[in-house]
């Protein structure tokens, strides 16, 4: 493949594998498909508990208020709590519920079976292939996101 056509090519892929994993997911019991913004801010509150509302738009590349009606949301759907940040009660601090994190383990349990069983089909060596591919492909991921 030409290096001139891997950004496109990696970005089709990226977007293709996300879509895909996504329709595979069971929403746990009781829940509704959440909009994706929801679905990023829950993972990098499960991912950084503590995270401020203005930290988490950084993080997210998303404007303060946005992230700050979507966690309005999130509170009243009991996933998330906000809480005063113990250094400037201007700041809150959002934290995963008890509730988010075991819907968290059953959507992520689905979702890594669901990438097991796709794995179990393919070659010894294209799981060597990807498995070696992990590490620059977060690099990648980190690289984009300081991107301007």
């Amino acid at each position: 493949m030409p290096h001139q056509d891997l950004p496109t090519d990696l970005a089709r892929l990226v977007w293709t594998l996300h879509r895909t994993l996504l329709q595979a997911t069971r929403t746990p019991v009781g829940e509704h498909v959440r909009p994706p913004a929801q679905v990023e801010l829950l993972q990098l509150v499960t991912d950084r508990p503590g995270v401020s509302v203005r930290e988490a738009a950084g993080m997210l590349r998303m404007q303060p208020n946005n992230v700050s009606t979507l966690v309005t949301q999130l509170v009243k759907d009991g996933l998330l709590e906000r809480s005063p940040h113990p250094d400037d009660r201007r700041q809150a601090q959002l934290r995963p519920t008890p509730l988010m994190l075991a819907e968290g383990r059953e959507v992520n349990a689905g979702i890594y079976r669901n990438v097991e069983a796709a794995l179990s089909t393919l070659s010894p060596g294209a799981v060597e292939r990807i498995a070696a591919a992990l590490p620059d492909l977060r690099d990648l991921a980190e690289a984009a996101h300081q991107a301007p």
